[in-house]
């Protein structure tokens, strides 16, 4: 969540800000607070440094324009990925610098222009409202459940008619033969049935608690539907590797929210 934003010159200088939210921060301790950081890295260790942390689920990032003694300072929420952000505030300074070089005399910079610029450059890039997220998710994956469970069923027969487990097995061949095959089949079940859900639940989620509980419903249904389905017995796959199916889960949910919070800054 983008909070506030400052551009600053090389001598600490205001030249333009907004607030986002509703708290309002003290902008002259903030500016004295954002030169002496970038003075004192910028000398010290011969860099800007990137961010700080500033507490209550807040931080700071600093990005200085490659060019002009311009820095770019934004507060955000802690945990949007600070690639990103920098991206943005790289962007949004790149036009301000476009519009207002060389002079950036804040008495011609238009605040409703600088607020279409930053808008520009945050459009598709913030979250929807967390509701709008969670019914888009569930839509998504209760439309495609049904197909991934008859391609879970179609791709049990399959591997079970490939290797004819139908025929009479030896005591060595049940653990040099079936039992490989049957972690097989249990492994492209979960595959099948919880990567793309739980990729959707993550990628959606406004938060991880909600993703996780997203997922674990998502689970129960699953196992609710196979039940009450033509192929009853594969709940008990599911059941029987249950360790595996949260394991899968939670790595493809991971890797949802992950891919996510690259691509979006919290609402």
């Amino acid at each position: 969540m983008l909070k506030s934003i400052y551009f600053l010159d090389e001598n600490g200088i205001l030249l333009y800000s907004k607030n986002f939210i509703e708290k309002k921060y003290d902008e002259d301790i903030l500016i004295g607070f954002f030169s002496s950081i970038a003075n004192f890295s910028r000398e010290a260790l011969g860099t800007v440094v990137k961010n700080v942390d500033l507490g209550e689920n807040n931080k700071l990032i600093l990005v200085p324009h490659s060019e002009e003694p311009i820095l770019g300072a934004v507060v955000v929420d802690a945990s949007d990925n600070n690639v990103l952000v920098t991206s943005i505030v790289t962007n949004t300074l790149q036009d301000f610098v476009d519009s207002y070089s060389p002079d950036y005399d804040p008495e011609t910079i238009f605040p409703d222009e600088m607020e279409i610029k930053i808008n520009n450059n945050l459009k598709g890039k913030v979250m929807q409202s967390p509701m709008i997220r969670i019914l888009i998710s569930w839509l998504i994956v209760g439309s495609i459940s049904y197909f991934l469970i008859l391609l879970s069923i179609n791709a049990t027969h399959f591997i079970y008619d490939y290797y004819n487990l139908g025929q009479f097995i030896t005591q060595e061949q049940l653990f040099t033969r079936f039992m490989p095959i049957l972690i097989l089949l249990s492994t492209v079940n979960i595959i099948i049935l919880f990567l793309p859900p739980n990729l959707i639940f993550g990628f959606f989620a406004p938060n991880w608690k909600i993703a996780f509980l997203n997922s674990f419903i998502f689970l129960g249904v699953t196992i609710t539907l196979y039940f009450y389905s033509i192929e009853p017995n594969f709940a008990y796959i599911i059941i029987g590797q249950l360790p595996l199916t949260l394991i899968f889960s939670l790595f493809f949910l991971f890797i949802g929210i992950r891919y996510s919070s690259k691509m979006f800054l919290k609402r």
